[in-house]
């Protein structure tokens, strides 16, 4: 059968132009990976409540003046904010967010320790000197929305936008188009091995070089016919690359959409390559498909999983909105002068929400996107005494269309007209139907990697009764991207 047929053993006619144009598209992607290279460390509970973001005063001066050592010595708004710890901490990732390489902010606390915060990403190096634009306001807003993480994780990701300020700020290499865009949805749909979009990395395999090698997602053993190799919910299809990164389907090891013993379940077969590394992709047969396939592939000889996917290729969602409004606070921290500036809460309009004009938005591929917001942003926090629940911005459901969300797409573009390929979410809408010009997209090596770890394991429990009392033991794997994207996890206790 032709990978361009639907397995409904008939073809839809826009299948046949989907796989027309996929010949089309460049046998190979750009050397080059766009997006600001970042760690997401930052405590969900700090960036929720602190003393120097979750502060009117403290907020009209940020947003009014310098971020320097200057404004932090002698403006008594800011004087003695980080004082309280969370503040502290969250001062690193404002810097790091917006002053570049080479710039820092100084800080002395009443017990006479220094301390220095570097500049890292550099998404607004002009407030070192001068009051922040609001463009500069919105950038900042969102990478420290796409640093935060609720679990106490330490996670690699990509941060990708368009800054018409400076368009090379997420595009280090200048270039127009910067990667295939094999791993963003088929917008025109498409179906087997032939299209170049819809894929997604799973991870990467190693194997002595020279022997033959099977990558297969519930097929039969391909010696015998008997057994099952991994396992696969769905109709999905397989690549195998030599490129840890992944490939087009020129470049490729082998590719599979069924298995020589009759079933659909794919199972590739390739030599291994002089490198004794391999990537491997896959994609739903039909690009069509709702959210919710998956595959966990097993290789017959060698180690699989070896080593995560080796590009940020799994599009997270996106962040955006402005954290720096004093007037969009629900809630304050305010620090007693008089009690060795111990904090204490100020609830005003307070209903889960601290920051009420920041949102985010998920992307397509999550089978709970809204599920999964909740748990990226939300959190447990504890001030003088007082604990509450919270989220850091408003989830404002599926930034694209072709989710599981019954809401409507939040952005108006998939992937701005800058860069081609650089999959970055444009035109961000709130709830309420307002533009935010500023968001930043987040892409991550795998959907697992922001999810706690309970949630990136299945793991079995197998007692024999033999004896009293029975002895049990538990057995845990790795979940793989795609058994991830099925996941739903609640946001973790304060720790």
């Amino acid at each position: 059968m032709s990978p361009c047929v639907s397995r409904a053993l008939f073809r839809r006619p826009l299948a046949a132009l989907v796989c027309l144009l996929a010949l089309l598209v460049p046998a190979s992607r750009a050397a080059a990976e766009p997006g600001i290279r970042i760690l997401n460390s930052l405590a969900t509970a700090d960036l929720q409540l602190n003393a120097l973001t979750t502060n009117r005063e403290s907020l009209k001066a940020l947003s009014s003046g310098p971020l320097s050592s200057k404004a932090f010595a002698s403006d008594e708004r800011l004087a003695h904010q980080l004082e309280h710890p969370p503040a502290l901490r969250v001062m690193d990732y404002l810097v790091g967010c917006a002053l570049a390489p080479g710039q820092k902010v100084e800080w002395k606390s009443l017990k006479g320790e220094f301390h220095t915060f570097e500049g890292e990403a550099g998404l607004c190096p002009e407030w070192e000197r001068d009051a922040p634009s609001p463009e500069c306001l919105g950038y900042v807003t969102a990478c420290l929305l796409a640093r935060n993480n609720a679990y106490h994780l330490e996670v690699e990701l990509s941060m990708r936008g368009e800054d018409p300020r400076d368009p090379k700020r997420f595009n280090p290499s200048g270039a127009s188009e910067e990667w295939s865009p094999m791993f963003l949805p088929c917008l025109a749909g498409g179906f087997g091995l032939e299209p170049e979009c819809g894929w997604l990395g799973e991870n990467v395999g190693r194997c002595t070089p020279g022997e033959v090698v099977t990558v297969a997602a519930g097929a039969p053993a391909p010696d015998t016919c008997t057994g099952k190799v991994g396992d696969i919910g769905g109709d999905r299809v397989l690549r195998v690359c030599e490129d840890a990164r992944g490939c087009t389907r020129g470049d490729a090891l082998a590719d599979a959409d069924r298995n020589k013993c009759g079933g659909i379940a794919p199972s590739a077969t390739f030599i291994c390559p002089a490198s004794g590394e391999y990537s491997v992709m896959s994609a739903p047969y039909n690009r069509s498909t709702p959210p919710g396939t998956w595959v966990r592939p097993q290789a017959t000889a060698g180690a699989y999983p070896a080593a995560p996917f080796g590009a940020f290729t799994f599009r997270e969602g996106a962040f955006y909105g402005n954290l720096f409004d004093p007037d969009a606070l629900s809630i304050e921290v305010l620090l007693d002068h008089e009690k060795d500036f111990a904090p204490y809460l100020v609830r005003k309009s307070y209903q889960g929400y601290p920051y009420l004009n920041v949102f985010a938005c998920h992307s397509r591929d999550w089978v709970s996107g809204d599920d999964h917001l909740r748990s990226r942003i939300c959190a447990n926090a504890t001030v003088g005494g007082d604990s509450l629940h919270g989220c850091l911005a408003l989830p404002t459901g599926p930034c694209e269309p072709g989710s599981g969300s019954t809401l409507p797409r939040r952005c108006d573009d998939d992937d701005g007209d800058k860069v081609l390929g650089d999959g970055d979410f444009e035109g961000c809408q709130d709830a309420s139907g307002f533009s935010h010009p500023e968001p930043i997209t987040v892409f991550l090596r795998s959907p697992c990697d922001v999810l706690p770890e309970k949630s990136r394991q299945v793991c079995t429990k197998k007692c024999t009764y033999t004896s009293y009392p029975p002895r049990c033991t538990t057995t845990c794997r790795p979940k793989s991207p795609g058994e991830c994207l099925l996941a739903t996890t609640q946001p973790p206790p304060q720790q």
